[in-house]
This record gives C-alpha cells, structure tokens and sequence, in this order.
C-alpha cells in the first residue's frame, strides 16, 4: 500500500483577489485541463497542464495566471500520438503523470511518466503503459481512506465509459475494474444536436464535507451541449457500481446567452480565502466540432446537501473575484 500523499487541486491553494482584477477569461488556449498544488515555495504554487502535442505543465501562484511559464516535461516518441489529458499526481514523494496516447497502429493507450525527484519541473521517466485491456483514455485518481483508484474511460464500446480500478502501486493494478458510469440519459448523448455519440468522460474527484464525488463531461465531445455531470459515492467501497448515484441532469451546461458552449472537462481549486474555483475547457461558438476549445475559470459554491453549485458558465472577460 503507497501511503496518501495525492496533492489534488482542493490543497490549500493560494489564490488572491487582487490579482483576479487583472485576469480574463479564456485564460489558457488548450483543452482538456488538470490543476493542482505543489507547496515547493513559501506560498506554494499551481500546476496547470492541458492537451498538447507534448506533455506541458505552466506554474504560477493563481489559476489565472499559470500560464505564464510553460514547462515541456515530455516530448512524445516517433510514432506516439493524441497526448490527451494529462493529470500530475504526488504518490510517495514522487510526481506521477498519466496520459492518454496512441502508438502507430495500436489503441488508446493510458502511459505513466514518473519524476526522478521531488521536482514537478524536473526531470521524469517514461514508464510505458498502464494495461486496462481496452482501448482507454482520460485517466484519474481518486482516493477513498487509504486506497488509490485509478479511473479512465473506455472507447471501443459504441460509448465512452467511465471505470474505476484499484491500485496496488502507481504503476500496477490490484484486481480487474468496475463501470461506474456509462451514458443513459438524452443529455449524456449529445441530445438535441447533430453530435449525439454518448459519452461519460474525463472523470475528476472532488471532497467536500466528508462526501466523495467524481464530476464528469458527457454527450459528444463535439457538441455545444458537452457537459458536467456529477456522481457521488454513497458508500464506502467505490469498486461497486451501485454506490454511486448519477445526479439525473447536467450539473453545468451550455450558455447561449454568454456566448458559452460545450462546458466540460472540469477541474478544481480551492482559494487562500476558503473560496472554490472552476475551471473548464468550452467553446465560444456553437459549431459541432471540438477544435477551439479553450480554457476558462470562475468560482463555485456548495448546495445545502454538499454538493457543488457551479452555476452557469459567465461570459468571457474580467473574471469577478
């Protein structure tokens, strides 16, 4: 067992007000994001990395302005392609990355890179794959007490699933994997549009109050109706399916009115002043493809049952402090 030491993104987070007056939304032009913390300095900073061709991390000390100072920490191999999504995790002093990939004529792959150190701009190494024995893509941790889950989503089904599956150590698996969330319902499948491949992805934890919950994006990828969607664990092993309830609606969508489509790919910050931050990739048009999507920030609140309130999406520009 690998002792608990996931820094994710609601780590105390050093995020001021001041500076917010001077950041805009979109704040970074890639999609796909993963933020979160790494207390190396006095006030510690955010570590921001999104889809590229190469593995890119910026820093800084708000989630507005990381990405001012991009760090290349991986450059694919010939022949390795679709570096999608990207996550940073710190397991055992050590700073893991996974990320999808596909090598010339092979599936999705889901690979590990590891730090040499306990430098997140440091130097990694390439582990290879992690073997799900699906085509798979988007992966993510979660941790419920002291047991480490990887989630990734599988795409060779006619669906894009979300799994789940235990970790024995970061680069290894303990026991075969559980579906946790596969797509039902019209606006997990792109309903109402051209775009209507349905999709459960891009799943990231998030704790609030002693619950656990994993947000998810759903509906075709493409669409401008692309989505949050929120599971939330009721009990306490995650490996069983039915401990998980699927909240029966988006929980953040399109907004026409703002300019605002295809919201998804939520990650999440937790502010020096106790305040929780948003941040997603969504499009400013509503034409039916993925290209374009950009990375925006707002903050959230909590329902009267600890769940998040995201809100609607707001219109680019100023971000409100």
């Amino acid at each position: 067992m690998f002792r608990r030491s996931v820094l994710t993104a609601l780590a105390g987070l050093c995020l001021g007000a001041s500076a917010l007056a001077q950041a805009s939304n979109p704040i970074l032009s890639h999609a796909d994001p993963f933020i979160t913390f790494d207390p190396v300095t006095k006030d510690g900073q955010y570590v921001l990395t999104a889809t590229g061709r190469d593995i890119t991390l910026w820093t800084g000390p708000i989630p507005e302005t990381s990405s001012t100072t991009p760090y290349v920490i991986y450059t694919p191999m010939e022949g390795m392609t679709q570096t999608w999504s990207p996550t940073v995790w710190k397991i055992d002093g050590h700073w893991w990355v996974y990320f999808t990939a596909q090598m010339t004529g092979q599936k999705h792959k889901i690979y590990v890179l590891e730090s040499e150190a306990d430098d997140v701009l440091g130097a990694y190494v390439f582990k290879g794959a992690l073997e799900t024995g699906r085509a798979s893509i988007d992966p993510s941790i979660l941790v419920v007490g002291k047991s480490h889950y990887l989630m990734y989503v599988t795409v060779d089904s006619g669906a894009n699933d979300t799994w789940i599956r235990k970790l024995k150590t970061p680069t290894e698996f303990d026991g075969e994997g559980a579906l946790i969330a596969h797509p039902e319902a019209g606006w997990e499948k792109g309903e109402g549009t051209t775009r209507n491949y349905p999709v459960d992805e891009g799943p990231t934890a998030l704790y609030h109050g002693g619950k656990t919950f994993v947000v998810f994006s759903a509906s075709d990828t493409a669409s401008p109706r692309y989505c949050l969607g929120l599971l939330t664990l009721v009990g306490k092993d995650p490996m069983v399916p039915g401990n998980w309830i699927k909240t029966p609606h988006p929980v953040f969508a399109w907004s026409p009115e703002n300019s605002i489509f295809g919201p998804g790919r939520g990650t999440f910050a937790k502010g020096k002043d106790g305040a929780m931050w948003l941040l997603y990739a969504a499009k400013s048009t509503d034409a039916p493809n993925a290209a374009h999507r950009e990375i925006r920030a707002q903050r959230f609140t909590w329902n009267a049952d600890g769940t998040p309130n995201f809100g609607s999406p707001k219109k680019d520009g100023p971000i409100e402090p």
